[in-house]
């Protein structure tokens, strides 16, 4: 608290002595919170999940930006991709810096770049400018998205972060979902102006940050937390010796490629093949991703025990590509939803998969961020490939749905990583 224009540490009793609040327990601290810390960590998942649909509704642009830029196929791949290739290459370095910083002031800049990168995305006249601002919007991603660990290992107990990831997987879907079904009114509603489209967004992602601002808040590092930064050289190593940690994240390698091939192409297949408008085509990406929301939301909560988690993973893996072959194939729209809601429910494996950076045992709030950041590096690996992928086997092919074809198999690695998860035993340190 702030006392005649000083920052004094607030104090809690404990066995009868006024102890630092930076000195006590995570689990005092939490009983402290109360309900806040579900308003803190709901505010920055509308944030975040903002942030990914402005990333994730280019496809939809993209008929109208090709055709005002003369971007050729290969261009389009780039341009796509280009956000999660600095994820890529940046996450880990990233995080590993970041993360001794607050995350009320990290999500604050971040959001900050944010609202600028949209804003140059609009003002852009030629390809390369617009790559700059897609790639900075992705430096902004990537940094902000360590706050979330740090959030969450602050806030929450390891039994509470599953509940936590599900409730963001739900308004992931909400927003992203959203977003996809009313981004190509908003395009037609601006004249298919889409620069006016990036300026709409800028204003509302900086809307969200003074937002943040006002509500945003952060905890006082627990002891553990204090005595941790003495171990800061040995983040990353002991991260990565866990097996589950890079069995995590070859499932979400496979689901995030395919997924990002389909959000940059699905709606010019679906164009170029007089199937759907733009409009049914965000109608059916929308579908899947709403419902991925409540389908993760259920994953959490029927993912009980490690055999059943496995299981699960196996089976949504298989419907994952059956459903991404059929939208590839499908000639009606009525089907197409009928298949997205089947991909939605495919994408319900996202919480189980997200959560194993937080339970990994023996690791301190910083290193699962640091693991975090493996995962979200190989996933980005996924979305920054699938796009450029398309690309390739489109000049390969001469044929746009054989490309998407090709691709979809590679979802097959989300069985993959439920055959192999092995489950970890223990509590992590630091909570």
């Amino acid at each position: 608290m702030l006392t005649g224009g000083r920052r004094v540490l607030d104090t809690v009793p404990v066995h009868g002595f006024q102890r630092c609040r930076c000195m006590i327990g995570q689990e005092e601290l939490q009983r402290a919170a109360g309900r806040y810390r579900w308003a803190v960590i709901t505010l920055w998942t509308l944030c975040m999940t903002s942030s990914y649909m402005m990333s994730e509704t280019l496809g939809l642009l993209l008929p109208a930006i090709s055709a005002d830029l003369s971007l050729s196929p290969g261009q389009q791949g780039l341009l796509a991709s280009a956000p999660f290739w600095t994820s890529l290459l940046l996450a880990i370095p990233l995080s590993t810096w970041v993360s001794r910083y607050g995350p009320k002031a990290l999500t604050a800049v971040t959001l900050g770049l944010g609202v600028l990168f949209l804003f140059l995305q609009g003002w852009a006249s030629n390809l390369g400018v617009l790559l700059l601002g897609r790639m900075g919007f992705g430096i902004g991603i990537t940094a902000r998205e360590t706050a979330r660990a740090l959030l969450a290992r602050q806030w929450f107990s390891s039994q509470e972060v599953t509940l936590v990831n599900g409730i963001g997987s739900a308004l992931y879907s909400l927003i992203v979902g959203g977003g996809m079904l009313v981004t190509p009114f908003l395009l037609a509603s601006m004249g298919n102006d889409w620069r006016k489209v990036f300026y709409t967004f800028g204003l509302f992602l900086a809307g969200l940050t003074l937002l943040w601002l006002a509500v945003g808040r952060e905890r006082p590092p627990t002891q553990e937390q204090v005595q941790e930064a003495a171990v800061e050289p040995r983040l990353l190593r002991n991260v990565v010796r866990h097996r589950d940690l890079w069995v995590a994240s070859l499932g979400l390698f496979g689901a995030g490629f395919v997924r990002s091939a389909f959000l940059a192409f699905f709606p010019t297949l679906m164009l170029e093949s007089g199937r759907a408008s733009l409009q049914a085509s965000g109608t059916v990406l929308a579908v899947a991703t709403l419902v991925s929301g409540a389908a993760g939301l259920a994953a959490g909560y029927l993912a009980t025990t490690p055999r059943r988690t496995k299981a699960m993973l196996v089976a949504l893996g298989a419907l994952m590509v059956a459903s991404y072959v059929g939208m590839a194939l499908a000639g009606s729209v009525p089907l197409l939803v009928l298949l997205a809601f089947a991909n939605g429910v495919a994408w319900g494996f996202f919480p189980l998969l997200v959560t194993v950076p937080f339970q990994l045992p023996g690791t301190t709030p910083r290193e699962a961020a640091v693991a975090q950041a493996v995962t979200m590096t190989v996933l980005a690996g996924g979305f920054a490939l699938g796009p450029v992928a398309v690309s390739l086997l489109r000049g390969a092919f001469a044929d746009l749905q054989a490309a998407l074809l090709a691709v979809s198999m590679v979802a097959l690695a989300l069985s993959a990583a439920g055959m192999a998860l092995q489950g970890s035993p223990g509590e992590p340190r630091g909570i």
